[in-house]
C-alpha cells in the first residue's frame, strides 16, 4: 500500500468518482419554458394557503365550538327549566350552524389540497385550473349560504316586528 492510498482521518474528504454530484440536465427540446405569469400564479396560491390552512381549521374549531355549547344550551339545568323545550330547537339550530361551518372548512382544506398539487407540479396548468375550480365552489357556497342567511334575518327581524307590534 503507498502512502497517498492510505486513509487519513484528519484529511478534508476528497471527490472521488462515486462522490461526485449528478450535474443538472439540460432541458430537452420538448420541455416547456417556464410563463413569468404561471410562475406569479404558483407564488401567489402559495403564499395563500397558510391563510386558507387557518380559516379551515377555524372552521372546524367552530363546528366543534357550536356543538358543544348547544349541547350545553340544552342539557344545562339553569337554562333547560329557563327556555323549556326551546333547548332543544337551539340545539338544532347550533347543530345546522355547526355543519355549516364543517362544510365551509371541508372545502378550504380542498382548497388547499390543490394547491399543493400546484405546488408540487410547479404550476401545471391542469392542476392551476383544479385549484381554481374549488375556489369558486368556496365562494359560489359562501354566497349562497350568505343570502339564505340574508333572507332568514330578514324573516326573523320581521317576525319581532310582528310580535313587538301585536303586544
Amino acid at each position: 500500500m503507498s502512502k497517498e492510498d492510505e486513509l487519513n482521518p484528519y484529511e478534508a474528504p476528497k471527490e472521488t468518482n462515486t462522490t461526485k454530484r449528478p450535474k443538472k440536465k439540460k432541458p430537452a427540446e420538448d420541455d416547456t419554458p417556464h410563463d413569468p405569469s404561471i410562475d406569479a400564479i404558483v407564488f401567489s396560491l402559495q403564499k395563500t394557503r397558510p391563510w386558507i390552512t387557518l380559516f379551515g381549521t377555524l372552521s372546524y374549531i367552530g363546528a366543534v365550538g357550536l356543538v358543544v355549547f348547544g349541547l350545553y344550551a340544552m342539557t344545562s339545568s339553569p337554562m333547560a327549566r329557563a327556555i323549556g323545550e326551546v333547548g332543544a330547537v337551539a340545539f338544532i339550530v347550533y347543530l345546522v350552524l355547526a355543519v355549516l361551518y364543517a362544510v365551509i372548512g371541508s372545502r378550504l382544506f380542498r382548497y388547499r389540497d390543490s394547491i399543493n398539487q400546484v405546488i408540487a407540479t410547479d404550476g401545471r396548468l391542469d392542476f392551476i385550473a383544479t385549484a381554481i375550480e374549488r375556489q369558486r365552489e368556496f365562494w359560489a357556497f359562501v354566497g349562497m349560504m350568505t343570502v339564505v342567511l340574508l333572507g332568514l334575518y330578514v324573516l326573523i327581524i320581521g317576525g319581532s316586528l310582528l310580535f313587538i307590534a301585536s303586544r
